[in-house]
């Protein structure tokens, strides 16, 4: 559905909630709104190849939304997160370094082999100690406006299509509250969360490969042990 279609269907399924009572520039506001905040808590739209970002030698920082366009938070699924010289890093925070070396803040340049994040920047957990290699950031990103009739939501990615109706239910969950309907305000933002909450849930399905299950990595139960 595109914005048009979204704000009729909306109109249909209220219909006492009519252009007097919310206009259709007001809907149009919200479904903007209701897309960042799909997009966000879902993390449905990714930075697929991810972004390389040049470093320089004894840099302990990259910064996120500079380098990359519509930042929101970096993917950490499995194949993504962020690598250094082909080589993924893995992602810790300061108390870990801190009780694994209480000295590594004054480590000499070497290779990475830890991140962690801080605001707007990742930091690494030892100065790089070469600028010809890159950094590869995998990341989660905002979507794009939607402020056009014409327009689909979610960036407009087909794959994200089974999931317009989403932003009609924001839109409900947004006019109940408006309009003072405490009790269908409250089981409105309930079905759109239990919506949101599936959408998410039936993305990231996708992301998973399949589990292999390996007769090692289960302890030998036969009764046949030595030692």
């Amino acid at each position: 559905m595109d914005r048009a279609e979204i704000i009729s269907t909306f109109r249909a399924e209220n219909p006492e909630i009519t252009e007097r009572v919310l206009t259709d520039t007001v809907l149009g506001v919200w479904c903007k709104q209701g897309n960042v905040e799909i997009c966000t808590m879902t993390r449905c739209i990714v930075d697929r190849d991810g972004t390389t970002i040049s470093t320089a030698e004894d840099d302990t920082n990259v910064a996120l939304s500079t380098n990359i366009s519509k930042f929101f938070d970096i993917d950490e699924f499995p194949g993504g997160g962020v690598t250094y010289n082909d080589k993924r890093l893995q992602f810790t925070d300061m108390g870990v370094l801190d009780r694994e070396a209480i000295s590594w803040r004054g480590r000499s340049s070497g290779t990475p082999k830890k991140y962690y994040r801080r605001g707007d920047y990742i930091y690494f957990d030892r100065p790089i100690d070469s600028e010809e290699d890159d950094v590869v950031i995998y990341a989660v990103l905002k979507p794009n406006d939607f402020d056009t009739d014409s327009a689909t939501p979610y960036n407009e990615l087909s794959y994200l299509e089974p999931f317009h109706y989403g932003i009609v239910k924001y839109l409900q969950k947004r006019a109940k509250q408006k309009v003072g309907k405490d009790n269908e305000g409250a089981a409105a933002a309930d079905e759109y969360l239990a919506y949101v909450k599936w959408m998410k849930k039936t993305i990231g399905g996708s992301k998973y490969a399949q589990i292999q299950l390996r007769p090692s990595a289960y302890p030998n139960n036969s009764g046949n042990h030595r030692g």
